[in-house]
């Protein structure tokens, strides 16, 4: 009897096993291979975007074109013979945009003089004012010192003068002037003790400088225990807390004291020059700006505003930055400027806005 082998024509253990165990090598390299390749291509990506960027949106340019800043006039003997840039990288450009601001204009109202009569009575000025012009007051009194203050009906803005360098009394007072910190919260809540204190001023740091008597003139004193005044200066804090705020007086700021010791809360205060106007921050619109090497070019062509220049042969300039300029007087925008300095206290400030989108009246 015979005896029939059948062999199976399907897949037997063994190679099913093979099979299975390729399956799972070549699929666990796919899966690294996909993992590696991810991270490659993220990587890649990263790099890619970071050296690529997208270019930002153009500027908004919404106000249109913007007046010209209103510097203060000069004539060239104020201003140097010369200008040198001592810069170990030479001028970096900073940005080529920046931010311009609305500046709330201020309208008269019939309640102007109501309002004018109370500032003035929050100082101790009482008698009826004597009228300067349509738009100015002077108030008058005599104690503790012959002081006079003149304000806007229309935006408040004052001037406060005395007759404190006349009086040698003051510099024999026993009275301790006050420590910075303590010279800046006192000039704020003079300023604040009339509802005049703007949210932006109120946190701003302030710059105290010491100050002493000689022959009936303000000189700079090294040390608070040799000044017999103080002068603090306020400005708005810095644009995105990166750009500074000067006036037409370099750091002098639109709100603007000097203290005594003599006197104490209020009476502390014997000069002061408040020309703080409201900016809208939420409603600003983007502007182009001029290179920093074009400004520097006007710098020494003579077109640019110049502070302690009088008298120098040479400026010598040192450093340069963006800022915003902030006027005593009312302006429509708060703007950029470049500012360089240098040598001396020597300062020279150039519109920063590209002369397309500046209005050339």
């Amino acid at each position: 009897m015979s005896t029939t082998t059948t062999e199976s024509s399907g897949p037997n253990l063994t190679s099913a096993n093979y099979l299975g165990r390729l399956l799972v090598k070549y699929g666990l390299v796919f899966l690294v291979a996909l993992m590696v390749g991810r991270i490659l291509f993220n990587a890649f990506m990263n790099y890619w975007k970071a050296t690529h960027p997208e270019p930002p949106p153009p500027p908004t340019v919404g106000f249109g074109i913007l007046p010209n800043i209103k510097f203060p006039s000069q004539d060239e003997t104020d201003k140097p013979q010369s200008y040198s840039l001592e810069m170990a990288y030479g001028i970096k450009e900073i940005t080529d945009r920046a931010k311009v601001f609305l500046v709330i204009k201020s309208a008269a109202n019939l309640l102007a003089d109501e309002r004018i009569k109370e500032i003035a009575a929050n100082y101790g000025f009482i008698f009826s004012p004597e009228v300067i012009s349509d738009q100015t007051y002077r108030f008058t009194k005599n104690t503790p010192l012959d002081m006079s203050l003149e304000i806007n009906s229309v935006d408040f803005t004052f001037s406060l003068r005395s007759n404190f360098l006349s009086r040698p009394d003051l510099l024999t007072s026993n009275g301790q002037l006050p420590e910075e910190f303590e010279a800046i919260k006192q000039v704020k809540n003079f300023v604040s003790s009339a509802d005049l204190l703007g949210s932006d001023m109120a946190s701003a740091s302030g710059k105290v400088t010491f100050l002493k008597s000689i022959g009936g003139e303000l000189k700079p004193a090294y040390s608070l225990s040799e000044a017999n005044f103080l002068q603090v200066d306020i400005n708005r804090n810095p644009i995105d807390q990166l750009y500074k705020i000067y006036t037409s007086e370099g750091e002098k700021g639109v709100i603007s004291a000097k203290l005594t010791s003599a006197f104490s809360s209020n009476n502390a205060i014997v000069e002061m020059d408040y020309f703080y106007r409201q900016v809208d921050y939420l409603n600003f619109e983007t502007y182009p700006l001029r290179t920093a090497k074009s400004a520097w070019n006007l710098v020494q062509s003579g077109d640019a505003y110049v502070l302690n220049g009088k008298g120098l042969k040479e400026a010598v300039v040192r450093e340069v930055e963006l800022a915003y300029y902030d006027s005593f007087d009312e302006q429509k925008y708060l703007q950029p400027i470049y500012v360089f300095k240098g040598d001396n206290n020597f300062m020279a400030f150039v519109p920063a806005v590209s002369a397309n989108y500046l209005s050339r009246n």
